[in-house]
Order: structure tokens, then sequence, then C-alpha cells
């Protein structure tokens, strides 16, 4: 499944979500990212529509897409993630199973693309002003900034400002610390948020920033990232 095709089938959710919007709330999220990997250019654009179903279940839509540019289409290449997520939910956390499919295709046509079948487990802890969150995935093979095994903790400094602590396991042994600081503001009736994002590990360094618009407004950062993230 390509990445168009991707976007295709997310656009269809969307559109069924409007509908529903009255009653349950959906969440729908854009992120546009640009950064470093090893001196190399690194885009991502992210999608994520978050459905609630109750008060103790939800559901959750995933596109997350890559492009490492290095100015050779011999070691260019895209890596995107499409996978659904469900979960059970209180006001003290959370926990998931997800499946989907990541997918690594060169820019370099003569090579071929890499496709594997992931599974995650999502679980997150709620403490007032902190929060604790891990999230394994199945595949080993990934690009650091697309798919990760991770554990970490995140403290919010007021309900607009979280920064967050990340141990990252991928690529199989390749182990990093993931370093991110997210700030929504009030201004813009909290419809975006701005974040900086750094890693640090043997063979992916990486710093960048990402910027993310909500299809919503006036949720403080806080409560909708216990909410949705």
């Amino acid at each position: 499944m390509t990445i168009f095709s991707r976007i295709f089938i997310l656009s269809v959710v969307v559109s069924s979500s409007v509908a529903y919007a009255e009653d349950k709330r959906p969440n729908f999220a854009f992120g546009l990212g640009y950064g470093l990997l090893s001196e190399k250019s690194l885009m991502n654009i992210d999608f994520k529509i978050n459905m609630p179903i109750n008060d103790y279940l939800s559901a959750q839509v995933l596109l997350n897409s890559n492009y490492l540019i290095t100015g050779s289409s011999k070691d260019s290449f895209a890596q995107s993630e499409f996978s659904s997520n469900w979960f059970i939910r209180n006001d003290y956390g959370r926990l998931g199973l997800g499946l989907g499919v990541s997918e690594l295709q060169p820019m370099d046509e003569e090579l071929k693309s890499e496709r594997d079948i992931i599974g995650q487990f999502i679980g997150e802890l709620f403490l007032g002003d902190f929060s604790l969150t891990t999230n394994y995935i199945s595949t080993d093979t990934t690009l650091s900034n697309v798919t990760s095994s991770r554990f970490g903790v995140s403290y919010y400094f007021n309900e607009d400002l979280r920064t967050s602590l990340f141990r990252e396991n991928y690529n199989v042994d390749e182990v990093g610390w993931r370093l991110e600081t997210y700030f929504q503001p009030k201004k813009y009736r909290q419809v975006g948020s701005v974040g900086i994002i750094a890693r640090t590990s043997d063979n992916y360094d990486y710093v960048g920033a990402v910027v993310q618009y909500y299809f919503d407004y006036a949720v403080p950062l806080k409560q909708r990232e216990f909410e949705f993230h």
C-alpha cells in the first residue's frame, strides 16, 4: 500500500469521524517536522485520528511518514507507518494494543521496498503533573524517528508546557535517549503546538522541530494528551 493510498483511506476515516463528532468528539491532528538525522535532512508528516467510543474505550488511527534526504537517491528513502490502536482507559492511565504496517521505500527505483507487519503495546500512567509511558514495537528494523520502542517520563510545568525524557530502542540493538519539549500557546485558541526534539545514540543523533495543528480548540495540552496522546 502506497503512502498516497493510506492518506486516502485516512481521509475517508476523517470524513466519517466528522459526522460522529457532536456525540463523541473525535480528535484529528496533523503535524509537520524537520530535523537533522546524523547531519542528513529528515522531514516528517504525521496524521492522527483519536476516536472515543465511550468513557473507557477509544480507537486511534496513525499515519507517520518520514523522508530521509541525503542528496543521493542511493541512500535516500521514505519510511512510513500505518497503524490502528485500541485502548481501555480510566482517569489514571490507559492500556492499548495496535496492529499496522511499516514500509521502507528507497528513492532509487532499482531498489526494492521493505515491508513489515508491526504489533505494539502501549501503556501510560497519569500521576498528577507526571506521566509514565511505555511502548513496545514488535519490528526490529526501524528509522528512529518513525517507530521505536520506548520507556520514559513526562512532566507538565503547566497545562500547556510538557518536557519528556525517553529511553528508546530501534534497529535491533540500537539504544538512545530522546528529550522533547512541547508548548501549546493559548494565544491562538490552543489549536496548535510546537515541539523541539533531541536524540542521541551511537548511529542516530537527531535534532529537530515539529509543528502540530489540531482540528479543535480551547483544549489544554495536558488534557489533550491525557485523553488522546
